[in-house]
């Protein structure tokens, strides 16, 4: 047989396994528990909700077929020219049906409602109301979005990357001793601040890092005390970039160890739901431990 004959041969049988791999339909789970078909491979997708969408299809290489995303300011540079459909707390559900997907990421609630009523397929994942709560909703998002996007493989090798990363990063750390962390939200200055407790990522996040939370015992993300916070006394106080000085100019907070020692730091929320949660943890890692 021809050297040619065979070459185009073995191509062939290389996009017949391609192929075979990207086979459609195809079935996931969205953060409702239920199943979304998607009946042929999405060529014009809408990110309606938070950037991590946005970033795994970048990731996975899919960029090209993303036509349009929700305004936010992390979204990351490669969407720059893109057309927007609203904000990702409220999309304009006329903006996204003119664009005509055949793919929408991330909405939720009366808008996904609308959408899905009208046949176009939303996908979105992380806990019921599009919560990610945890490093697992990162990685489930990923999968799902691959799944749906034929690109599985990569979002497998990506989860393996971050994994990976994260894994190295605890290791540096443990058997350190834990540092007294608070994670607060103050952006008028010496008024009662939210604070970040158990059943978010962020409190995941401290303690991967080698910290403690200090309002582990609340949930959510409730306004609290300035004096909780002082009887707390966190040894380091994690919070908006921009909330920094907030906190740090606190008459009421002087007297909190981070505040006194200047051990108050900026971790913007968006990075910690994203495919760069690794890079965050590195970077709180080494705030709360920066002899390693």
């Amino acid at each position: 047989m021809p050297k040619r004959v065979l070459v185009v041969l073995a191509v062939l049988m290389l996009l017949g396994l391609i192929a075979s791999a990207q086979q459609y339909p195809v079935t996931v789970v969205d953060d409702r528990g239920l199943e979304v078909t998607i009946e042929s491979q999405p060529n014009r997708i809408v990110v309606a909700g938070i950037p991590l969408y946005t970033e795994i299809l970048i990731d996975l290489g899919a960029i090209d077929r993303l036509i349009a995303v929700a305004q936010s300011p992390d979204n990351p540079p490669e969407a720059a020219d893109l057309p927007r459909v609203g904000e990702s707390f409220s999309p304009s559900v006329e903006v996204i049906l003119a664009l005509e997907p055949d793919l929408v990421l991330g909405a939720w609630g009366a808008v996904r409602d609308q959408l899905e009523e009208l046949g176009i397929v939303v996908l979105t994942t992380g806990r019921s109301g599009a919560i990610i709560a945890s490093v697992s909703d990162i990685f489930t998002t990923i999968r799902t979005v691959g799944i749906a996007v034929g690109n599985s493989a990569r979002a497998a090798d990506l989860i393996g990357q971050i994994a990976e990363q994260i894994i190295i990063i605890e290791s540096a750390v443990l058997g350190r001793e834990p540092v007294q962390v608070a994670f607060l939200y103050m952006s008028v200055p010496d008024t009662a601040p939210y604070a970040i407790g158990s059943g978010s990522i962020e409190n995941e996040l401290i303690l991967r890092a080698g910290g403690t939370n200090v309002f582990a015992d609340i949930f959510g993300f409730p306004p609290v005390s300035l004096e909780e916070v002082l009887a707390r006394d966190p040894e380091v106080i994690f919070t908006d970039p921009d909330h920094v000085e907030n906190v740090l100019e606190s008459q009421l907070l002087r007297d909190v160890t981070a505040v006194r020692d200047g051990q108050v730091f900026g971790i913007k929320a968006s990075y910690s739901t994203s495919t760069k949660v690794a890079e965050v943890l590195r970077v709180m890692s080494e705030f709360l431990h920066p002899e390693e």
